[in-house]
Formats: C-alpha cells, structure tokens, sequence
C-alpha cells in the first residue's frame, strides 16, 4: 500500500529481513549534503499509527543534521504481522527488532524517540539494550519503574478504569470490529483536539454510549458517530485518510492489538531490570490536550 503520497515524498522506503526473521517496512531520510551529520534518530510508533504518525519530523530533523529512521513496527503497515500467537509481540521480541534493524544498518548505537507504545518500547530499550542508546525520548508515555511484587495484569484485570478499552483489545470481537472498515476506524481514533474537530466529532456522536467502558457496551467504537456522518479529521487531507486507511487494510489489526495482549509477559521480563535507573539523557514529553 505505499502510495503515490508517500513515494512523492524525498524519503527512501526499503524492506528488510532482520536477523529476528521479520521482514521490516524503513523509511529513512538523510541529511542535506551540506549539513553535517550528527548521528541517528530511530522513531518509534505506537497504536493507532505507523510510520506515517513521524511524516512532519522526518524533514525538520534532517535538516539538523540527524539520520531519521522510522519503520513500521512488527504487525503494523507493510512490515510483516505475525498471526496466531501473540506472545510473538512481546516487548522482548519488540525490543530485539529494533536492535536487529541498528544491525542491519550498520549502526552502533542511535537516538530513539517514541510515542505511545513506541515510548514503553524506547524506554525498554533504553535499560535492556542501554549499549545501542544514546538518548532516549517519549512522547505521552511516562517512564514506569517495574514493581516485581505487583502484577499489573492482574490489578487492570480486576478494576481497569480508563484502561478498559485495553481489556477489551485483547478480544477477537476487538480485532472484527477495528477490521471491519479500516477507513471508519482511522477517522474515529486518529484525530486532532483542535475546537472544531471536537465540536463536529461530538455533534454526531452519541455521548452517553461513548463514555461507557468498551467492555460494557460491547466495542471500542460504539457511539462514535456512524460511518455515514463520521467527519474527517483536519489533522488529515482526505489522501492522508486513504493511505492511513491503506496501511491498516493490509495489516489488519491482530498485530497491533496484539501489543496489548503481553502485559502479564512483559512485566515478568522487565522485572530483570527492576529498580534500575537509566544512564542515558532522557527527555519526556507530555501533550497538553493528551485526552
């Protein structure tokens, strides 16, 4: 699905199969002949996005002299999406792509900038693989210090609150209703805070449904408004809506749901690193309309 929108853009799209045995959707962008490099920059997506969420940056930080690199993550875009275990998307092995891309590259050691899940997987990186970091930075997502007495699956289990919509991803009813018209999906969970996007969103939204925990009424998009009056956001033209919408047509939505379903997994594996500290310079970053 990479479209005439993306290929008319002055990146470099590759695939590559990583030594994790997973074939990996690259963009990349280098910085101007005249501009000197100072190292490399790995963004890092999270749910709902791909490597498209970091199409602003790309330029900005070239043009300051970084080699930007952003790959669609395992199970998401035209990076391959393992189907039938979703331990296969455990932050390890999620980790272990991201140190096999840095081989694959040629690349010692990088700046990774993530976002959302992106920001739980540099943070990751950051004290699991502290040799092949330089900085690390996240947006929206804080660092976490890992508690080996307490099993974060079991307390979101037992009284999710705003987390509920998590419990709920890790159902296959989840995975049909996001699936069903990914073009639906994208306008419903990748949209601005702006005024007016509020203003037009809610007006053909139904409220009381909307605010009830996606285990209670029984799916994640239940009373956004409904496909036939759903607005598009202004945060997107209607070409970046169809490639948005493109992306999650081939992947489908097992893989990244499948990020949700490791929670119990992950902490056990990040209970080596309990209690340790990161070394590196670390920037964190917090939205202020961040709903």
């Amino acid at each position: 699905p990479t479209t005439a929108l993306a290929m008319a853009q002055p990146f470099c799209h590759s695939r590559l199969l990583l030594s994790t045995g997973i074939t990996m959707h690259v963009v990349q962008l280098s910085p101007p002949p005249t501009v000197p490099t100072k190292g490399a920059v790995l963004c890092v997506h999270g749910f709902p996005d791909t490597w498209f969420g970091y199409r602003h940056q790309l330029r900005p930080l070239a043009n300051r002299g970084w080699h930007v690199i952003v790959p669609d993550q395992r199970g998401y875009g035209e990076t391959e999406s393992p189907k039938g275990d979703p331990s296969k998307y455990e932050m390890r092995l999620l980790c272990a792509d991201m140190c096999a891309l840095l081989d694959a590259l040629g690349l010692e050691k990088v700046v990774l900038l993530g976002h959302d899940w992106g920001g739980m997987l540099v943070w990751n990186m950051a004290l699991q693989h502290k040799e092949r970091v330089a900085a690390v930075a996240s947006v929206c997502t804080p660092f976490y210090p890992n508690n080996p007495s307490k099993n974060p699956w079991q307390g979101m289990r037992a009284n999710p609150g705003r987390f509920d919509y998590q419990i709920w991803f890790n159902t296959a009813e989840a995975e049909a209703e996001l699936a069903e018209d990914p073009c639906y999906t994208v306008k419903c969970t990748i949209r601005g805070t702006g005024k007016d996007d509020v203003r037009v969103f809610a007006e053909f939204a139904d409220a009381e449904l909307l605010n009830k925990p996606p285990t209670e009424k029984g799916g994640f998009l239940k009373g956004m408004p409904s496909k036939d009056r759903c607005p598009r956001s202004s945060i997107l033209s209607e070409e970046e809506l169809q490639y948005y919408a493109a992306q999650f047509a081939h992947s489908g939505y097992y893989g990244p749901l499948s990020w949700y379903r490791n929670v119990e997994r992950n902490w056990i594996w990040m209970c080596s690193t309990a209690g340790r500290k990161l070394e590196q310079p670390a920037l964190m970053i917090s939205a202020g309309r961040d709903p």
